[in-house]
């Protein structure tokens, strides 16, 4: 696949787009005068916590703006608008939260909880063997890639479940080598626990999602069903990877939400 813009004339390239043109000479492309090779890769997450119109989540005192949060930008989001959302959402979020923290009393910490949190994160610290961090991680990157990608099914997104929830399994078993200081493996190994749980959210909200609509779209489900929902995922729906927890949910089990679209509400 290729993308040729040399039609628009090499002075309008070069002044538009000046950072992809340096870009693309320093892997020796030539973008104002010539056709550049291009290929998909992942860009931005539409779906995400849901929020109300001031950032607030159903857990209180937590808030939440911009790419973690879903339902914004609907199926397929307009170039440049990301920025905006994080501007917009991210101006909201912060007044709202000042408000929301003036006159609270501090929180009180359970002591046994940050323990049990810590034990959990020290834990392939201590190992002598186990699974290896970097093989987990990129067998986690080619499922998502091959099974939840451009083009799913559904046949495509149960086997994909199965393999993330087998990746999140042997994730708690792995080995880090070294200590805590500037440990990047322990670092990835914590960032795969959430990648599991991110990636098992992605593909079983789009199983659910039977139908194709904007950026998803199922080769078993081609066309956009007659009716608008939103597809909500529970935490209680999986005791998936990445949640310290020992069983896993099978695809079959979790049954998340579907519910009319609703319009956005609107807050004083």
């Amino acid at each position: 696949m290729w993308i040729d813009v040399s039609h628009l004339g090499a002075e309008v390239v070069e002044r538009s787009f000046r950072g992809m043109v340096k870009r693309c000479r320093d892997f020796g492309y030539d973008l104002a005068r010539t056709p550049v090779e291009v290929g998909p890769t992942t860009h931005f997450m539409m779906g995400g916590i849901a929020i109300d119109s001031a950032c607030h989540t159903d857990l209180e005192g937590l808030f939440a703006a911009g790419e973690d949060t879903g339902g914004v930008h609907g199926a397929n989001r307009l170039g440049g608008n990301g920025v905006a959302e994080s501007t917009v959402f991210g101006g909201i979020a912060g007044d709202v939260m000042a408000d929301w923290v003036a006159g609270r009393p501090r929180l009180r910490v359970s002591r046994s909880a940050v323990d049990a949190a810590a034990r959990r994160v020290l834990a392939p610290l201590g190992r002598a063997q186990g699974e290896r961090v970097y093989d987990l991680q990129s067998r986690l990157r080619g499922v998502m890639w091959d099974r939840v990608g451009l083009i799913r099914s559904g046949e495509g997104l149960k086997i994909a479940l199965g393999e993330i929830e087998e990746i999140g399994r042997r994730a708690e078993e792995a080995a880090v080598p070294g200590g805590q200081e500037y440990n990047l493996a322990w670092q990835d190994w914590l960032n795969l626990r959430n990648q599991a749980t991110a990636a098992w959210l992605i593909a079983r909200s789009a199983l659910e999602r039977a139908e194709s609509r904007g950026s998803h779209h199922r080769s078993d489900l081609p066309t956009p069903a007659p009716n608008l929902y939103n597809v909500y995922v529970r935490a209680e729906d999986k005791a998936g990877p990445g949640c310290g927890r020992n069983r896993c949910a099978s695809a079959d089990s979790a049954r998340p939400a579907r519910r009319p679209r609703q319009p956005p509400s609107r807050s004083d």
